[in-house]
């Protein structure tokens, strides 16, 4: 099961209390949850096994470059397209040190 953004893990509550209703197929991968974003509460649910892997953006790193790639675009200079900022790949296998810096 893909969770296309991580709006269902952001009241971790209610996620836990759905979840909590499938815990053994999610702990026998029976049922795997594959969800966005790599954001505390993501974080978490992966921690409690909740879901099984986060794929999640890199805000900072692209607010880091923006200035920079706009800067050359206003100087006429070719930047690349897209401009790749990478992504955070957690599993439980790596949960702490999945993240970024």
């Amino acid at each position: 099961f893909i969770l296309l953004g991580g709006w269902a893990q952001f009241a971790p509550q209610a996620y836990a209390q759905v979840t909590d209703q499938v815990m053994a197929k999610l702990k026998s991968k029976e049922l795997i949850i594959v969800a966005g974003d790599v954001l505390p509460p993501q974080i978490d649910a992966l921690k409690a096994g909740r879901s099984h892997a986060q794929v999640g953006q890199r805000p900072f790193e692209m607010g880091y470059r923006a200035p920079t790639v706009m800067i050359e675009l206003i100087e006429g200079k070719k930047v690349a397209d897209p401009v790749f900022t990478g992504l955070d790949e957690c599993t439980a296998e790596n949960v702490g040190t999945c993240l970024a810096k």
